[in-house]
């Protein structure tokens, strides 16, 4: 991820976080603190009014009256940039189709957010399944969970679980907010599952803060909980080598996926991916939006799953 990228998430956070720590920073986007604090000091050279609070429970916030401006697009606008997203994708030759989602959800949200010219609109794109039924918005969600945060109280949450489309109630120890794959998750001790999970903010549904007290592990690491995953799912850890031909070959090492990726070159051209993630659900379907120009060689279940899933295809596509 650039410096700029961090940059305009650093203000972000802070917007929502409202207080956050350079240790909270540097486990969100995986660098050290030394690197935190000169992004501090390229902000404050910007102008843009970060506060330091000094001492044992010092930190990070940002001056209340400081606003990112929205951008100002009408709903033609709008309704075009949301049509790209729809059009521009990997089946068409567009490689960029995950980063252009994440952008384009990012201006939706700052566009809708209180736009009342753009009420019937909103109301009109946000209809989903899964967001049915939401009782509080997102911001204020957030900054329950941020009071939670500062005064170590635990949450009763009602969520809703895509597996089981359903809503479940949980206690959970909220531990860090975190933004990734284009959307804010918690982080937290769940006491239903007695482990660390991750929630997906959008789909709570109700959040209200308890009396009960909890404190969160003295070595607890969003950068280490997170750093076996691929995207946000976890689960065992698996060794992935994946062969993407010459043509794939191009666009993969041009970036860095994963924290333990290796790339091997052969002398053909292709290369040989390999990877340890908690958890193959979504580097299932990272892969098969590479269609025929990549193979899972390890592990055999993996393989074997993608297999299965492409005479799904081929059946589905040979009764038309």
């Amino acid at each position: 991820m650039s410096k700029l990228t961090h940059l305009l998430q650093m203000i972000l956070t802070l917007q929502y976080k409202q207080f956050t720590t350079a240790s909270e920073l540097a486990g969100e986007f995986e660098v050290d603190k030394k690197t935190i604090y000169r992004y501090i000091e390229t902000l404050n050279m910007a102008n843009i009014p970060i506060k330091t609070k000094k001492g044992r429970y010092g930190g990070f916030y940002i001056n209340e009256e400081f606003y990112m401006k929205e951008p100002n697009l009408t709903e033609d606008e709008l309704e075009a940039l949301l049509m790209a997203g729809e059009i521009l994708n990997e089946e068409n030759g567009f490689i960029y189709e995950k980063p252009l989602k994440r952008a384009i959800t990012k201006i939706k949200n700052v566009t809708l957010h209180d736009n009342e010219s753009l009420k019937d609109f909103r109301s009109r794109i946000e209809f989903k399944i899964s967001n049915v039924g939401n009782l509080e918005s997102l911001d204020n969600i957030i900054s329950k969970i941020n009071s939670a945060m500062v005064k170590n109280r635990s949450v009763e949450i009602s969520y809703f679980s895509m597996n089981k489309d359903s809503l479940t109630q949980r206690m959970v120890d909220p531990y860090a907010i975190s933004f990734r794959m284009g959307a804010w998750y918690l982080i937290g001790y769940c006491h239903l599952r007695e482990s660390v999970r991750l929630f997906k903010i959008s789909r709570i549904r109700k959040l209200t803060i308890t009396n009960n007290l909890f404190f969160k592990p003295l070595n607890f690491s969003v950068k280490e909980y997170m750093k076996n995953s691929w995207g946000t799912f976890r689960g065992e850890l698996t060794r992935v080598v994946i062969k993407f031909d010459k043509k794939a070959a191009a666009f993969v090492k041009e970036s860095r996926w994963h924290e333990s990726q290796e790339i091997e070159e052969l002398k053909d051209g292709s290369i040989l991916f390999k990877v340890y993630v908690s958890g193959v659900g979504e580097i299932k379907r990272w892969v098969l939006g590479f269609g025929s120009e990549a193979e899972v060689m390890e592990p055999n279940s993996l393989r074997d799953e993608i297999s299965e899933d492409c005479m799904k295809l081929t059946n589905l596509y040979e009764k038309i």
